[in-house]
Parts: C-alpha cells; sequence; structure tokens
C-alpha cells in the first residue's frame, strides 16, 4: 500500500514537471528555426536532472531525513518532559517554602505572643515581689518605729520615775514623819504576808 502511494506521488510529481516545461518554454516552441533548440534541450535537461535528483533524494534520503526528524523529535519531546518535571519539582519546591514560610510566620506569632505573655506574668510577679517585698519592709519599718516608740516610753517612764523616785528621797524624808513610816511598814508587812 505504501509502495502505491510513492508511485503515485512520483507519477503526479512528473506530470507536475512536464507541464511547467511546457508552460515555462513556450519561447523555445514558438521558435521555427533549428538555432534555439540548443535553449530549449538545455532548459528541459535542466529539469530533467531536477526530477532525477529530487527522485533520488526522495527515493534515498526520505527515511534518513524521516529518521532524523523523528529522532529530533523524540531528543526535543524528551527534553520539554525532562524541563516540565524540572519546572514541577521547582514548583513543589516553590510550594514547600512557601508553606514553610507561612508556618514559619505562624509560629513566630505564636512563640512572640507566648512571650508576651510570659512577659507579662513576668512583670506581674515582679510587681506581686515588689509589692510584697514593700508590705514587709513597711511592717520591718512600723515595729522598728514601734519598738523605738515603747523603748522611748520605757526610757520616759524610767526617767520619770527616777525623777520621781529621786524628787520622792528628796522631798519624803521631809515630809514623812515615824507614824507614816509605821503605817508604811505595817501596809508592806501585810502585803508580803498575803503573799
Amino acid at each position: 500500500m505504501r509502495r502505491n502511494n510513492h508511485i503515485a506521488f512520483f507519477g503526479c510529481y512528473l506530470i507536475a514537471v512536464f507541464v511547467v516545461l511546457l508552460l515555462g518554454s513556450t519561447d523555445a516552441l514558438a521558435a521555427e528555426t533549428t538555432k534555439n533548440w540548443r535553449s530549449t534541450f538545455d532548459l528541459v535537461m535542466r529539469w530533467l536532472n531536477f526530477v532525477i535528483i529530487a527522485f533520488i533524494l526522495v527515493k534515498f534520503g526520505k527515511k534518513p531525513i524521516k529518521d532524523f526528524l523523528a529522532n529530533r523529535k523524540q531528543e526535543i519531546d524528551h527534553q520539554i518532559t525532562k524541563y516540565e518535571q524540572q519546572k514541577e519539582a521547582a514548583e513543589e519546591k516553590i510550594a514547600e517554602a512557601t508553606q514553610m514560610l507561612k508556618n514559619s510566620i505562624a509560629r513566630f506569632e505564636k512563640i512572640k505572643k507566648r512571650i508576651v505573655e510570659d512577659g507579662e506574668k513576668k512583670k506581674q510577679q515582679i510587681i506581686e515581689g515588689a509589692r510584697q517585698e514593700s508590705r514587709i519592709l513597711l511592717e520591718g519599718t512600723q515595729q522598728k518605729i514601734e519598738n523605738q516608740i515603747r523603748e522611748a516610753i520605757n526610757l520616759i517612764r524610767s526617767e520619770l520615775i527616777d525623777s520621781a523616785i529621786a524628787l520622792a528621797e528628796k522631798r519624803l524624808p521631809e515630809e514623812i514623819t515615824a507614824v507614816d513610816e509605821q503605817k508604811l511598814l505595817d501596809h508592806f508587812m501585810e502585803s508580803t504576808a498575803g503573799k
């Protein structure tokens, strides 16, 4: 079947060549002198040589050219497939990188939020610790003040008592009589006997 196609193609090709020769050589056919037959012969020979070369190229060069073109097509298809795979791999890597970036941003936001929360907790702990410390210092200071006041009161009392005793020692001998001394002694004895 294929051979018949080649023969039909070649036949059509020859007919087309002869039609072109006949239409193209109107000058040679119109010349009545024998001197112009040489130019017509040269023209026919050129066309015949062209047909022979075209036939040889089609007959013997068709398969190698077809194989070359088929191989080249396969190479180009292979390269296109390879480049498409590389493109898909690059797109996957870009998608992965984009996803990783989104995850990193989300993780960064979580970490930032956690750090802020931890900072707020630490701040509250520090404030609470400072309040407790200030309360303890205030209580300690108040106790010291109260102790100093008590000491001052005791010191003032003891000084007042000492002053009162000293004053009493000065004035009592002048004002106490023997009867008063006897009463005091009785009172002291009664109070010690009751114990």
